[in-house]
């Protein structure tokens, strides 16, 4: 009767494991080798990505040029209005605005200036240009909040 039993097990044993284990590991199936790439398509494959990058780095510039003239043009604005204050002074005080006001213009004209060699500027050169106007826009608006505050006081 043991026997039996364990004849009937083993037997569904036999019988289950094949099937269970099928669906288990990778099936073998035949490998498809790569497909052969030319020289050709190498450098269309460079070609592309270079152009990519050079549109990237072109709107990037663009986009921060914009940013900048924005920024500036708000600065001039409000240079306009110290100018106008400075004019209401006497004395002393517009001596000091006056020259508050020439050294802001002169900062001004210095990001115009490195605004337009951005323009003409090739994409390797424009991350030294941007630190450069960054640099220069931090300058001018650390000079006006300067001014403003010394106009704030006559």
């Amino acid at each position: 009767m043991r026997r039996v039993v364990f004849l009937r097990g083993l037997l569904g044993i036999m019988l289950l494991v094949p099937g269970a284990l099928s669906g288990c590991g990778e099936k073998d199936q035949p490998q498809s080798k790569p497909a052969a790439v030319s020289g050709e398509d190498v450098k269309k494959e460079a070609k592309e990505a270079y152009n990519t990058a050079k549109a990237y780095t072109k709107e990037q510039m663009q986009a921060f040029r914009e940013q900048t003239e924005i920024k500036l043009n708000e600065y001039k604005e409000e240079f306009d209005q110290l100018q106008a204050k400075a004019e209401k002074m006497g004395g002393d005080a517009k001596t000091k605005a006056d020259e508050q006001l020439t050294a802001l213009n002169q900062k001004t004209e210095v990001l115009a200036e490195k605004l337009k060699e951005l323009s003409s500027s090739s994409g390797n050169a424009w991350e030294q240009l941007k630190s450069g106007i960054d640099a220069a826009l931090e300058d001018l608006g650390n000079a006006y909040k300067k001014a403003a505050a010394e106009f704030s006081k006559s």
